[in-house]
């Protein structure tokens, strides 16, 4: 038996669920199996594709131990992220998994340098190594706005006069906590929320049936993967984001089905044009149009 490794890198929001029911009836005499480290994903699969396609986390693996010709992990980068530190039972399950199978593919849409090299590493595994790369660490659709913001202040000011019901803003926190006080101080200015702290994310498809359009919704980077949103017009950091991988795709959560979004935050883009005169007059604009609406909002209902 020849076992084959395929990775297949592409840009967020390009479709990688419809390429695996693709692959799905294209062996369907296979039956296939999906391994996803997102709890919540996992959940929406298995009710999209109900018996057609096995979906599992790695932990459910290693209770069942399913084994299958055809084995998929998705969002493979967070095998490096969770596998080396919280989650040390997803390696065992990648190991032990790919040993009888005859095709495995790792998907993700942001595989580092470091990471390349410590999948050279499994040439002792696998017989034959491919790489299909259709963007790596890249954006498909990138915000029509991208503002540099000169303080968490001024990210905080713009956020609380953005205006009601007119799209849906995504907030990201560092902390749970912070995501805690957003949700209480936002809605006693009046705003609908929604949020998500870690763990919680199998639990925002119902969150979201029931407020299915909120003005805000709340997280920490627990949102940047496996949840189908609401289109998001307007993303803002209420943190500098160092890493790369967790930068692209927490800004791809914006214009997933191609509409136009914004972006506001601490720290300047990765592979995105930008100009720093541009970025400070559109800063200035923006402050002076903030100065105005902050000065006429009354503010007898905003103490805490």
């Amino acid at each position: 038996m020849i076992q084959d490794l395929i990775l297949l890198t592409s840009p967020p929001a390009s479709g990688k669920t419809f390429w695996i029911s693709s692959l799905g009836q294209a062996f369907y005499s296979e039956r296939i199996l999906v391994i996803s480290p997102l709890r919540a994903l996992a959940d929406e699969c298995r009710k999209n594709w109900q018996n057609s396609i096995d979906v599992m986390t790695p932990e459910e693996w290693l209770c069942k131990k399913i084994f299958r010709k055809i084995v998929i992990f998705d969002e493979f980068h967070l095998f490096f992220y969770w596998g080396d530190t919280f989650r040390e039972r997803m390696w065992e399950c990648f190991f032990e998994l790919s040993q009888f199978s005859e095709q495995t593919y790792l998907l993700t849409a942001t595989l580092s340098e470091d990471m390349k090299k410590e999948i050279s590493y499994f040439e002792t595994q696998f017989d034959r190594i491919w790489w299909i790369d259709q963007g790596n660490q890249k954006l498909k659709n990138s915000p029509a706005v991208y503002l540099r913001a000169p303080g968490v202040k001024w990210v905080r000011n713009l956020i609380e006069v953005q205006p009601k019901n007119e799209s849906v803003k995504l907030i990201f926190c560092r902390y749970r906590n912070e995501v805690l006080y957003w949700e209480k101080h936002l809605r006693k200015l009046g705003f609908t929320t929604v949020s998500c702290l870690g763990g919680e994310s199998q639990f925002m498809p119902a969150k979201l049936q029931l407020t299915p359009y909120p003005d805000f919704i709340i997280s920490t980077t627990v949102l940047s993967h496996g949840v189908n949103l609401p289109r998001i017009e307007k993303i803002f950091f209420l943190y500098p984001v160092q890493n790369i991988d967790f930068w692209i795709q927490m800004v791809a959560r914006g214009g997933r089905r191609g509409e136009s979004y914004q972006v506001f935050a601490l720290e300047r883009p990765f592979g995105l044009r930008w100009n720093w005169w541009t970025n400070l007059l559109a800063v200035s604009w923006i402050s002076l149009k903030m100065k105005v609406k902050l000065t006429l909002r009354p503010t007898w209902f905003l103490k805490d």
